[in-house]
């Protein structure tokens, strides 16, 4: 790791990795020569999966190389180096700001907010969640290729792991990246994204990250790392955050805008125009997708209670779940559950799980020569009975078929 500035070579562009058509899909890049500097709207993960080079963010140099993985958040603007001679070929997967900022803003924590925002940008390629990480964009990539919303629902859940697995690591290192040593233009972007929604003046952030220099060095500093000057990159963040808060059902637009920072609602509907290109109920209509036309339906991130039951169900779906656990660990009700996984699924929770023992299943079928009886055990059914009519239900065919198909695949492929 290198801390040294590293200016922008031209303008941070968007729609590179993150947009509507780029949600739960896994994207894969080669990168031959020093790319452009890239800006989202949304938040992503990157997994090093060949070459060696750097990941310059906001200003700051990482070196990188195979299995290293990275957090690029809507803050941050990114230009990725590939070492001379060499070519880095990267797996993106996008994880849609929206949910992002519904998980950190759900209960309106600012330590949460200041956890992921402060947090490392770049990690691994040695650690135990590192490891997993990657595991994940494996089984993230199979999935990609089947367009199921039982599978979107399950893609769903594996950046979810992947950000809890991400954060775990990033705290371990906590001792080793500090705040006080990081340079002055990633000092004023954390700064300023952690403290968007207070009446902030660039001398308060001068005042707090580096008193010692003058507000022109500061604004230089963060122009030349982020592209924007102070009051542009103030007005993105709160914008950010405001596209945050359409997930909560009914909120009107006025109230978003004063939570957000913004003192004039006019205010708000001007910039969040000028930033996207659209008024924010045009926004609003295309992020909540209705499903059609091969986009993820993502009605399903606004429910606090409905996405908490899916990762409940991922996390736990080798033990014995059934309604009663579930509503006690949720704190809700059976019959809100059932209406949620009805009117946003068209599913219920015993579907979803018994798609997560599915998949579960399968891996071990391909991966292992366990006998079918301790697959269904060790994947939640109980018994191969259970296992191979659900099993059936949702692929087609019994799990020995599914095993023998799957060898014939694999002799086919050497």
């Amino acid at each position: 790791m290198k801390n040294k500035i590293r200016p922008l070579c031209e303008t941070p562009r968007d729609g590179i990795f993150c947009g509507p058509d780029k949600y739960l899909k896994l994207q894969e890049h080669i990168i031959t020569g020093e790319m452009f500097p890239v800006m989202e709207f949304d938040s992503y993960f990157i997994l090093v999966r060949e070459g060696h080079g750097s990941f310059i963010i906001n200003g700051e140099e990482f070196s990188v190389q195979p299995g290293c993985v990275s957090w690029i958040q809507s803050s941050q603007v990114l230009t990725i180096c590939p070492a001379f001679g060499e070519q880095l070929k990267i797996w993106v997967c996008s994880y849609d700001y929206q949910l992002l900022s519904y998980y950190s803003f759900s209960n309106i924590a600012p330590t949460k907010e200041l956890e992921i925002v402060n947090n490392l940008p770049v990690i691994g390629p040695a650690g135990e969640e590192v490891e997993q990480i990657g595991h994940l964009f494996s089984q993230y990539r199979k999935l990609s290729k089947k367009n199921t919303h039982g599978s979107a629902i399950i893609r769903s859940s594996y950046l979810r792991r992947i950000e809890l697995l991400y954060n775990r690591f990033a705290r371990s290192m906590k001792a080793k990246y500090k705040f006080s040593s990081l340079p002055l233009s990633r000092k004023a972007s954390l700064y300023i994204a952690v403290h968007s929604t207070s009446n902030l003046t660039l001398s308060d952030v001068v005042g707090a990250v580096a008193p010692s220099v003058s507000e022109s060095a500061l604004n230089h500093a963060l122009l030349v790392a982020t592209g924007l000057n102070f009051n542009q990159y103030l007005n993105r963040m709160r914008l950010l955050l405001a596209m945050s808060y359409f997930l909560y059902d009914s909120l009107p637009f006025d109230y978003i805008s004063s939570i957000s920072g913004f003192n004039m609602e006019i205010t708000f509907f001007r910039r969040f125009k000028a930033m996207t290109g659209m008024t924010p109920q045009t926004y609003l209509k295309r992020m909540l997708s209705d499903g059609k036309d091969g986009h993820v339906y993502r009605g399903t991130i606004m429910n606090e209670t409905l996405i908490s039951a899916i990762s409940y169900l991922y996390e736990n779906m080798t033990e014995t779940v059934d309604a009663e656990t579930l509503t006690k660990e949720l704190y809700t009700s059976e019959n809100i559950l059932r209406v949620q996984f009805k009117n946003r699924l068209n599913s219920s929770y015993k579907q979803v799980l018994s798609q997560f023992r599915v998949r579960y299943a399968e891996a071990l079928l391909t991966t292992t020569h366990l006998p079918t009886i301790d697959i269904a055990i060790e994947s939640g059914f109980g018994s191969d009975r259970t296992m191979a009519r659900v099993f059936y239900s949702i692929n087609g065919m019994s799990p020995g078929e599914f095993r023998k198909k799957r060898k014939l695949s694999e002799k086919k492929d050497r």
